[in-house]
């Protein structure tokens, strides 16, 4: 059983008190009765409990972060880049992982406030994502309609127009960007999209798989294809050299972010810049300035993501 500051003082033939007031730091504790205390809390292998004490002064040295999906690749690299900034400003993350479901999100975020967090972060799953939080809060955003936007007219001054775009799931309020993007390239080059070629499912390699397979099928399969995830863009490189099919000679591709092996990939991959590191960064600035100063005004900060040429766009 773990001591207790009663034990200490009992042990030191001091008051509670005087316990606490040494373990503070409090100058006027007399010398002798300091080093009786020290040797109990040594004796004892006395650890105090710093959640509780971080309680009574509503304080825990703790952030929250509720992620779309754990295993995600994106989710990882923002999350390293988050626990670095705020474990070296003295805090904890706390993370939980809502599998995309809104319900589970919901029950995450009560979660985390329960347990007294001084900040939340969250990736959200929920359009409505005020609805659930219900206070104020800052948000960091990657623009995911011009994204989406640039990767589309890219490949239409290509000559493709044929385009496919594989996504993750249709109630994520950043595909609904996403397909706006798409949309809004298509109308203002004068073109028309392919019914059909806006495919919704999971950022998974699975899904990656899967959707090219069933877009290479067609009887008038897609000359282009944007990838909305590094994962769906590995699905896509399995599942395409499986099918004998060249990327880049066979059907163009425009990723979202980097594979973790891309340098070793030939061909090189034409990509949006999936700003993991910039994301995670302010993120971390954003919620350590809200824990110091809480009556901050709500802040927006919108990053922009570019096409990073590669060589898996053809010219028709």
């Amino acid at each position: 059983m773990n001591a207790t500051i009663k034990d200490v003082a009992k042990r030191a033939n001091v008051s509670v008190a005087t316990v606490s007031r040494v373990m503070n730091g409090v100058p006027t504790i007399n010398e002798e009765m300091k080093e009786r205390v020290e040797k109990a809390i040594i004796d004892l292998d006395y650890r105090p409990n710093k959640l509780a004490a971080g309680l009574k002064k509503n304080v825990t040295n703790t952030i929250g972060l509720v992620v779309s999906d754990i295993s995600d690749s994106f989710i990882i690299g923002v999350t390293r880049e988050i626990e670095r900034m705020v474990q070296a400003a003295g805090y904890t993350l706390l993370m939980a992982s809502t599998d995309n479901d809104e319900k589970k999100e919901r029950e995450s975020i009560e979660a985390m406030v329960s347990r007294c967090v001084d900040g939340l972060v969250v990736c959200p799953v929920s359009r409505d994502i005020a609805g659930v939080l219900k206070n104020v809060y800052d948000t960091v955003y990657v623009d995911k309609e011009k994204s989406t936007y640039d990767a589309v007219t890219y490949l239409l001054d290509h000559g493709h127009e044929n385009i496919a775009l594989i996504s993750g799931e249709k109630k994520l309020s950043t595909n609904f960007d996403r397909y706006n993007g798409y949309m809004r390239a298509f109308f203002d080059n004068d073109k028309m999209a392919v019914n059909g070629n806006f495919m919704f499912g999971t950022f998974s390699r699975q899904y990656g798989m899967e959707a090219f397979e069933k877009l290479m099928a067609r009887k008038n399969p897609p000359t282009a294809i944007v990838s909305g995830s590094a994962s769906l863009t590995h699905g896509i490189l399995v599942k395409a050299k499986e099918m004998g099919i060249r990327i880049g000679e066979d059907v163009s591709l425009v990723g979202f972010g980097t594979l973790d092996f891309q340098s070793l990939i030939e061909p090189q991959i034409t990509h949006a810049k999936e700003m993991q590191e910039e994301i995670g960064k302010s993120v971390g600035e954003m919620v350590l300035s809200r824990i110091k100063n809480p009556g901050l005004e709500p802040r927006l900060r919108v990053l922009e993501s570019a096409v990073i040429e590669g060589n898996t766009v053809k010219r028709l």
